[in-house]
């Protein structure tokens, strides 16, 4: 680590999941260009803006489609690192008000759906409005009548003095957690060591012509045989212009066991190795991240 800081780019404004993620990874060491989509974040990459965090998947509600979207046809960016965030949502107000005076509670989709036993139990007859991230609905909170409230994170709090926290950990499962994938310019761009070593790649896999692309089957044996186990399937529609074809992402992990010696610098070649090995005449795999 050098005492230079550096950028990384996240999703939404400051007092987002993401942010607060981000910044769990890495602190003060960064600063945290704001993007308005996970999109953004991609797009935004380059030598000067080297770093991104995107959501991954949550616990309860599964994959982020979105971030599966953009690998689906993804060039430069790569996967370095994870980060999981346990999500706590808050109802944040303007100070002095109370839960009888709310009638309109904000907040990103997702967050209202997390919280839907809390929202019918306390607030029944509150009208919800969706918002672009859970960090905005404590923005627009501060320019709507005092008769509202946000689900966001208790950051917000801290980041709006004008709110405050009227009530916590008001989602529906106290077990949930994010997963966010930090992604980078390219594979070689340097990375701060913050986040550890997890010996996990991502590979995408993709048909080349109009035949039946054989993922899982073959390429999941060949990598169990070279001791590469896989972690999750993943998948989404090709873009290409055979109805119902498929682009498959497998996230795999090194059998540390059988080989204890393992470095990080082998794991890669591994897995490159392992990649150039499953593409065929008919078959494309690239590999997406390794971290």
């Amino acid at each position: 680590m050098t005492a230079t800081k550096f950028e990384i780019a996240v999703l939404g404004p400051l007092g987002t999941y993401t942010h607060e993620a981000a910044f769990k990874g890495f602190g003060t060491d960064a600063t945290y260009a704001e993007q308005a989509s996970i999109a953004d974040v991609f797009h935004a990459l380059s030598p000067n803006l080297p770093l991104g965090v995107i959501p991954q998947e949550n616990s309860i509600f599964g994959t982020v489609v979105e971030t599966y979207d953009l690998l689906r046809t993804s060039q430069s960016a790569f996967i370095r690192g994870e980060i999981v965030l346990k999500v706590e949502h808050c109802l944040l107000v303007k100070k002095g008000v109370q839960l009888h005076q709310i009638q309109k509670v904000l907040s990103h989709e997702q967050a209202l759906g997390q919280c839907r036993d809390f929202l019918s139990k306390m607030l029944p007859k509150a009208k919800t409005v969706k918002t672009k991230s859970t960090a905005a609905a404590a923005q627009e909170l501060l320019e709507n009548p005092p008769n509202c409230a946000a689900i966001c994170s208790s950051i917000c709090a801290q980041l709006l003095p004008e709110l405050e926290i009227l009530f916590t950990a008001v989602q529906n499962e106290r077990s949930n957690f994010t997963r966010f994938y930090v992604i980078a310019h390219s594979q070689h761009e340097s990375i701060p060591r913050t986040l550890t070593y997890e010996m996990k790649a991502l590979l995408r896999i993709s048909s080349n012509s109009a035949g039946i692309l054989d993922t899982p089957s073959n390429v999941m044996s060949r990598l169990i045989s070279q001791n590469i186990l896989i972690r999750r399937i993943d998948r989404r529609p090709s873009l290409d212009s055979i109805p119902f074809s498929s682009i498959y992402f497998l996230e795999v992990y090194a059998d540390v066991q059988q080989q204890p010696g393992l470095s990080f610098e082998s794991w890669t070649e591994e897995i490159d190795a392992a990649a150039s090995k499953m593409g065929v005449t008919d078959r494309t795999v690239s590999v997406l991240g390794i971290w």
